[in-house]
């Protein structure tokens, strides 16, 4: 077992009420200082690597938030090459959290890809494998700084059902982006009633005070999803 100290970035729903964890790695180089590592996402041996609430709430009880810096007891990395950063949770040991990170040093993760994961041949919310293993330095997660964020609520029939959906739009370096919007947060600040709200665009705050982590989810019927793991909304 190895235990790693990672700044959760997302606690995303997926499956409710299973969730996808991720953050960056801080690293102890001694003396009092730290250095920021690589992204980590902890998984379980089940449900496409999602965690049940016993499987990722820290000791006292609480689910863990973005922001949040925890303790979290690994086995191993999967080496999973479209999802690099997954590592499997050591079962039946508890999440320890440390601190509470200031939400203005984010500025400081920001990453600046030349697209996420762009399929010329696929909507702008998926990706084929195929693509995605062509690209160097591939990574399944960032932290993006978007351009025109806004969230749309609508709806769509599948399989004979109309659904709701949480939506996030925005642009990314010149690239329009339309992505399934997953984090329980963002969502009970501007859309608590849903699913009774209603359709249409609902405007943030301030939309040049975003930031967003952005993941790729495991394959599905062979292609890879992109979802909005988590809206952080950055204050003045």
């Amino acid at each position: 077992m190895t235990t790693k100290r990672i700044l959760i970035l997302a606690n995303s729903t997926k499956h409710y009420p299973k969730s996808c964890v991720a953050g960056r790695e801080l690293i102890d180089e001694g003396v009092g200082k730290t250095r920021w590592g690589g992204w980590i996402r902890p998984v379980s041996n089940h449900d496409e690597g999602a965690l049940d609430f016993g499987e990722r709430r820290v000791a006292g009880g609480a689910d863990p938030k973005p922001l949040d810096v925890v303790q979290v007891p690994l086995t191993a990395s999967e080496n999973n090459p479209l999802q690099p950063e997954n590592w499997q949770i050591q079962t039946g040991q508890p999440w320890i959290k440390q601190a509470t990170h200031d939400i203005l040093s984010l500025t400081s993760l920001v990453e600046a890809p030349e697209s996420l994961w762009f399929d010329s041949t696929q909507k702008s919310d998926r990706a084929s494998a195929a693509v995605l293993q062509q690209l160097s330095g591939f990574q399944s997660l960032y932290l993006i700084r978007p351009e025109a964020f806004q969230i749309q609520i609508r709806s769509r029939v599948w399989e004979g059902y109309a659904t709701k959906q949480q939506r996030g739009l925005f642009t990314y370096r010149g690239k329009h982006y339309d992505l399934a919007l997953t984090d329980p947060l963002i969502g009970r600040k501007y859309f608590p009633d849903y699913p009774q709200t209603q359709e249409g665009i609902i405007q943030p705050d301030d939309p040049r005070r975003i930031l967003l982590c952005v993941s790729l989810t495991p394959p599905f019927h062979a292609l890879h999803y992109k979802v909005i793991a988590t809206v952080f909304e950055v204050p003045a």
